[in-house]
């Protein structure tokens, strides 16, 4: 699976979902970052990279 294909479902699946309290997501496509916003002011920032791991970090 190809990074912007993984960074387009991560957004469906978020945008679609109507029981997180989600106020926006961002798409940095150039840094391979999605950041997911929370209406109770919180941020966390999904970094998207082919290398065989992932984390995800609060901000």
């Amino acid at each position: 699976m190809e990074k912007n294909e993984i960074k387009d479902r991560l957004f469906d699946v978020w945008d679609d979902t109507g029981n997180l309290p989600i106020q926006d997501i961002m798409v940095d496509d150039r840094n391979d970052i999605v950041n997911v916003y929370f209406t109770d002011g919180t941020r966390f920032l999904v970094h998207v990279e082919n290398c065989g791991i992932w984390n995800i970090g609060k901000v």
